[in-house]
């Protein structure tokens, strides 16, 4: 069965293993309050109902207020979905030259990357926390990280080439 732990992990490296959110509204975190925060969201696979393998990994950013709640606004959620709506249609919609003239060039979003500092804080609950994730967590984590990078700058790439179709 596969199971999701929630995480928040803070500029300092402190992380906090949080609730699920419900509807988009996340319990409020009061050792964490009016601090930026990354979301560790990690998908793993249970064996005898105990975390077992670490499949894919999502990051998020945001701050909390200042009694550590965060409720996710639909501007956040459209900040989410803004590379999908905008680029992965983009070969259904490269036929229609009109409608692309009238609306302003998308500029992609960057991203969620976690510093250095996030990454070792991470990877040391793993280690302490879920010591069956240690030998993957490595790997699932910064080949998430590859593959958004690869991702934005083909978004890049395909505004410029919307920019100047004759390239």
């Amino acid at each position: 069965m596969i199971q999701s732990r929630y995480l928040f992990v803070s500029r300092e490296g402190k992380v906090v293993k949080i609730v699920r959110p419900k509807n988009h509204k996340y319990k409020s975190v009061p050792q964490l309050a009016g601090e930026d925060v990354l979301e560790v969201i990690l998908y793993y696979r249970n064996k005898d109902r105990k975390p077992n393998e670490l499949l894919m990994v999502g990051f998020d950013r945001f701050r909390l207020d200042s009694q550590g709640n965060y409720v996710q606004t639909e501007e956040d959620r459209k900040r989410a979905f803004h590379n999908f709506h905008s680029f992965g249609m983009a070969d259904l919609l490269e036929g229609i030259e009109d409608e692309k003239e009238d609306k302003p060039l998308p500029i992609p979003v960057a991203p969620i990357i976690p510093t250095t500092a996030e990454k070792r804080s991470l990877y040391d609950y793993i280690n302490e926390k879920l010591p069956n994730f240690s030998d993957d967590a490595p790997y699932v984590i910064e080949n998430k990280i590859k593959a958004a990078k690869e991702k934005y700058e083909e978004f890049k790439s395909m505004a410029r080439k919307s920019r100047n179709p004759s390239k």
